[in-house]
C-alpha cells in the first residue's frame, strides 16, 4: 500500500502550531497511522488534504466504493468532540456521517461531492442558505450532543488572538487606523452584556465560517466543528462577520434579520464583537467590511439594545 505524501503546507501548519519537536514527532509517524487505518478500514488512499492545522485529511474510497475522509486529530480531545457533535447532527443533512471511529480520536466520515468551500459571493441567495444550514444544525429532536465547553471559553480564546494581533508591531499603523485600541475594549463591553444575558443555549459548531463550509450535491454542509454551548445569535455572527464577497456586513445582517431561530439585536451586537476581534488588516477584503461595519456602530445603543444585566 502507498500513502500519499504529506503535503508541505499542511507539514508547515503543524509544526506551527505544535511546535518543533511535538510537531515533528507526530508528523513522523503519521504515515505508518495512516497505514495502519487503511488497512484496518479497507480504504483506497487517494490524496492527503492540505488545508488545515489540527489534523490530518486523507481522501479515500471504502471497498465498496464510498468516497470517505479519514482524519487524524492532532489531540484526542478535539476528535472526541468531533465525532460527537457528527453523530448529533449527522441525521440532519448538515454534516458528513462518521463511518469509523476508534477511542484515539481517528475517525472516517462520508465525504461531501463536489466539497468545494463556499466562499458567499451571490448575495441574498447565499444567506438562505445558510440559513437553511443553521435551521438543520438546530433541528427538533436530535440525539444528545457530547460535553462541551461554554461560548464565553471561545469567545475569550478569539479576545486574546485579537489582543496579541492588536500589539504586533508589524501591523501598528493599520491598527491605529482601525482604532484597535478604542473597539477591543468596546467589543469586550459588548461581549460580556451579550454573555450575561443570553435567553438560551444552543449546541453551536463554533466556527461556523466559510472555510468550514462546503458545498454537497443539493445545500450547504459543515465540517470541523469546534463545539460548544451558548447563544445561537454568535453562531450567525461568525459568518456574517468573516467574508471578502462584495456584500456588505449591513446587508448581510438585514439578509439574516427575520430568521426563526435569530434576534435582531443580539446577532448585530455580536456581529460588532466578531468584526472586531477577528479584523485582520492584511486580509484588506475583509478587513475592509469589518472596518466600515465596526465604525457605524453606535456601541452606547448597541448595549442599550441588549437590556439591562
Amino acid at each position: 500500500m502507498t500513502v500519499p505524501a504529506i503535503p508541505e503546507r499542511l507539514e508547515r501548519a503543524i509544526l506551527f502550531l505544535r511546535g518543533e519537536d511535538e510537531g515533528r514527532r507526530w508528523l513522523d509517524a503519521l504515515p505508518d497511522r495512516i497505514e495502519r487505518y487503511a488497512r484496518a478500514w479497507r480504504l483506497d488512499l487517494d490524496s492527503v488534504a492540505d488545508s488545515g492545522a489540527m489534523s490530518c485529511c486523507v481522501y479515500a474510497t471504502t471497498a465498496t466504493g464510498t468516497a470517505v475522509v479519514l482524519k487524524l486529530p492532532v489531540d484526542q480531545e478535539s476528535g472526541a468532540t468531533e465525532i460527537g457533535l457528527l453523530d448529533h447532527w449527522s441525521a440532519t443533512g448538515a454534516t458528513p456521517a462518521v463511518l469509523e471511529h476508534d477511542d484515539s480520536g481517528v475517525f472516517l466520515m462520508t465525504r461531501i461531492v463536489p466539497g468545494d468551500i463556499v466562499w458567499p459571493t451571490d448575495g441574498p441567495a447565499d444567506a438562505e442558505r445558510f440559513g437553511a444550514l443553521l435551521s438543520r444544525l438546530n433541528a427538533a429532536d436530535l440525539p444528545a450532543p457530547p460535553a462541551l465547553k461554554d461560548l464565553a471559553e471561545v469567545a475569550a480564546m478569539r479576545i486574546a488572538w485579537a489582543r496579541e494581533r492588536f500589539a504586533d508591531p508589524r501591523y501598528a499603523v493599520a491598527m491605529a487606523a482601525f482604532g484597535a485600541d478604542r473597539h477591543l475594549p468596546a467589543a469586550e463591553r459588548i461581549l460580556d452584556r451579550l454573555l450575561r444575558t443570553t435567553p438560551r443555549r444552543h449546541v453551536l459548531h463554533a466556527d461556523l465560517q466559510a472555510k468550514n463550509i462546503l458545498r454537497g450535491p443539493d445545500h450547504w454542509y459543515t465540517i470541523d466543528p469546534l463545539g460548544a454551548l451558548g447563544d445561537i445569535n454568535a453562531e450567525a455572527a461568525l459568518w456574517v462577520a468573516i467574508q471578502d464577497g462584495p456584500t456588505t456586513i449591513a446587508e448581510r445582517l438585514t439578509q439574516l434579520n427575520e430568521h426563526p431561530l435569530l434576534d435582531e439585536s443580539r446577532l448585530h451586537a455580536w456581529t460588532y464583537v466578531f468584526a472586531v476581534a477577528e479584523y485582520r488588516s492584511y486580509l484588506p477584503a475583509s478587513a475592509e467590511r469589518m472596518a466600515t461595519f465596526v465604525s457605524a456602530v453606535d456601541v452606547a445603543d448597541c448595549a442599550r439594545r441588549l437590556g439591562a444585566v
